[in-house]
């Protein structure tokens, strides 16, 4: 009789222990891929920014979350003082309003792999 009510009780739920295992493992499933794709990389596009203000220098070109862009100014600890459009109007921004950095002086070594493609590229042509 004791059989007869586990099993009664087993089909109401309609859940047995292997069920329930395997929805845990869906959530563990789901939370990982989650964090793989979109925390890390939010972390690594917000180290990359960090950096990029860190080396933040009068004269490079940034844009704001607004949209607004300009040329540095005048740099504080947490302000930043920028030039937009033909006028030179002066515009100050906190720093965590800017999204993107473009420095005033590229990386030599970027434009040398860019070179160096491109000259490989050329070879190729040629033969």
């Amino acid at each position: 009789m004791t059989g007869l009510v586990l099993d009664a009780t087993q089909q109401s739920t309609g859940y047995g222990q292997s069920d329930m295992i395997m929805m845990i493992g869906m959530v563990v499933l789901f939370g990982a891929i989650m964090y793989f794709m979109i925390y890390l990389p939010q972390k690594k596009r917000d180290k990359k920014l960090k950096e990029q203000m860190d080396k933040l220098v009068v004269g490079d070109k940034v844009v704001t979350i607004g949209g607004l862009v300009g040329i540095v100014a005048h740099i504080t600890e947490d302000d930043v003082t920028i030039y937009t459009s033909a006028a030179n109007t002066p515009v100050t921004f906190t720093k965590s309003a800017i999204q993107t950095v473009i420095p005033r002086n590229p990386d030599a070594s970027s434009d040398k792999k860019s070179d160096s493609k491109k000259e490989k590229k050329s070879e190729k042509k040629e033969s």
